[in-house]
């Protein structure tokens, strides 16, 4: 099973206990003492102390040169690792360069380094590790090997800083061939936003372990998640090698809370699946490549993707490309945000959106779907989310309004749907307030952290009590806009409600089972509370 290790970096044992010991209480399986910046006599105490011992402890004193910040010569720190050793830590990491360079200090400290695996030989196990924090070396395979072919190492580790998806997509690689090659337990990670599904999908692949920190503790590389996300967020102790995976394509895309949300459905109903970010260039050759290769590596699964800003039209092409098949609404609409990757038979395509939209004024209201096609509603902004809101709207049959900063932009899309059942028309976003709307929506960014105090209208005293202001924005929750139109007496519904009956649409496509809605909606309330 591949365990968590929470690494702490140790400068005192007074400083260092409390974090060991809430790494311990938030389900760390093992301790790594960072001892760069330790005195001697502070390494011994803490290799002593019963409490930390409890769990496998990894020592690593890392040089300034190894991205770590020992401040003495080589020698000393050479020296202080040989005596460390000599108190059986469990582990010792030791970078592969330092250990070919320096063949003294490998054979001085051999002798206090276990042979085997066997759990009576009670000696320090050897982490043999390769760190490039600029880029996926070239011939990491070989280096891998050379690694492993180095007596005693009992783990290979590679950790290097992924520039693309296409960098963490080889590290998953290299898990499914190396144990061919090798008897040796792997870590491989590509540090970074791009590299983080290394690190979530750890245990799908059988590494030896991942890192993670305690809530609020310092991480000691980038791309680092806490404990908690990986053991609750990622499901990580149910990970199988036959899991599907799910994932929201964006760029950016750590912002997003949609994996939060699906692996909190998927816990609730014990999916077998877990639900990942997976950040992607903006341009469509990007899309297309990662996409492909996720679909076509071994053992990955790829299932479905939730799409996001810049992708929705990427997708709807790619989806083309592969003769997919896309709904009707989807097809007007002209981007998509749900692509779905089954077993057998061709990939599809559909656009949750507008559906989220509706049913988030339908239960904000009570509305009837004959009730909203009376409404008239004014849509402020002309993008992506405006785009599948106002098609939705204008299949109902609704009176809509679409306001927006640039006429011609508003226009061409009132041009495209109007006489689609319902009545579609374009006016500058400074004209708002001039007819008399029964519903707003926001789908401008206008509030949008960390831009919170932006409101997308001039006029808010256009927004009386008989109104209902509906913003796409989620994050915050109470935007700014929604605020001065509680204020004004209006009914307000927040962006939250449409991610999550958006999320809804893709969840059941997904695993052919109902939502848990209200077990989703906890998940994403408490991960907006923390990133307020």
């Amino acid at each position: 099973m591949t365990s968590i290790v929470a690494p702490v970096f140790v400068r005192s044992v007074e400083t260092a206990l409390p974090v060991l010991q809430a790494a311990i209480t938030q389900g760390a399986d093992m301790l790594e003492l960072r001892c760069d910046e330790a005195r001697r006599e502070v390494v011994e105490q803490i290799l002593t102390r019963p409490e930390v011992r409890c769990k496998p402890v990894i020592l690593t004193i890392r040089a300034k040169a190894e991205g770590g910040s020992f401040a003495g010569t080589e020698s000393e720190r050479l020296q202080l690792i040989r005596h460390a050793c000599g108190l059986c830590p469990d582990y010792v990491d030791i970078e592969y360069d330092t250990w070919r360079k320096n063949p003294e200090f490998a054979g001085e400290i051999l002798p206090l380094l276990a042979a085997t695996d066997d759990p009576a030989e009670k000696k320090t196990k050897l982490i043999l590790s390769n760190h490039d924090f600029l880029s996926r070396p070239t011939d990491l395979h070989q280096r891998l090997l050379d690694m492993a072919a180095t007596a005693p190492v009992r783990i290979v580790k590679a950790a290097y800083k992924a520039r693309n998806l296409t960098d963490a997509l080889e590290a998953l690689r290299l898990y499914r061939e190396l144990p061919k090659a090798i008897r040796q337990s792997l870590v491989i990670i590509a540090m970074g936003e791009a590299g983080m599904i290394t690190r979530i999908l750890a245990a799908k692949y059988n590494a030896a372990f991942t890192f993670a920190v305690p809530a609020g503790g310092a991480t000691t590389a980038p791309g680092q998640p806490t404990i908690l996300e990986l053991i609750h967020t990622c499901r990580f102790k149910h990970q199988q090698r036959d899991w599907p995976v799910y994932g929201v394509v964006g760029w950016p895309v750590a912002h997003s809370i949609s994996p939060v949300i699906h692996n909190a459905g998927f816990g609730s109903i014990d999916f077998p699946g877990v639900y990942v970010p997976l950040p992607i260039e903006p341009d469509y050759e990007a899309f297309r490549t990662i996409v492909t290769a996720m679909r076509e590596l071994r053992d990955f699964n790829l299932r479905g993707l939730s799409v996001t800003i810049p992708h929705k039209a990427n997708a709807v092409r790619y989806l083309q490309s592969q003769s997919g098949l896309l709904d009707d609404t989807s097809a007007r609409i002209g981007v998509i945000n749900t692509l779905y990757f089954p077993q057998q038979g061709p990939i599809r395509g559909t656009n949750s959106d507008w559906s989220g939209a509706i049913e988030a004024l339908r239960a904000g209201t009570n509305w009837s779907l004959t009730d909203l096609a009376h409404k008239r509603v004014a849509v402020l902004g002309a993008g992506g989310a405006a785009r599948a809101i106002v098609a939705g709207l204008a299949t109902l049959g609704s009176t809509v309004i679409i306001y927006n900063r640039t006429l011609k932009r508003a226009q061409e899309l009132a041009h495209e749907f109007n006489g689609k059942t319902g009545s579609v028309s374009a006016a500058q976003l400074d004209e708002f307030g001039n007819t008399h709307c029964h519903v707003v929506i926001n789908c401008t960014p206008a509030g949008m952290s960390p831009d919170v105090k932006a409101i997308p209208v001039d006029n808010i005293s256009a927004i009386d009590s008989s109104m209902v202001v509906f913003d796409t924005v989620y994050n915050p929750r109470r935007t700014r806009f929604l605020q001065a139109a509680a204020e004004r007496g209006a009914k307000t519904i927040e962006g939250l409600e449409m991610l999550l009956r958006q999320a809804v649409v893709q969840f059941e496509g997904f695993t052919g089972q109902s939502a848990p809605l209200a077990i989703m909606r906890v998940a994403a309330e408490a991960a907006l509370d923390r990133k307020s």
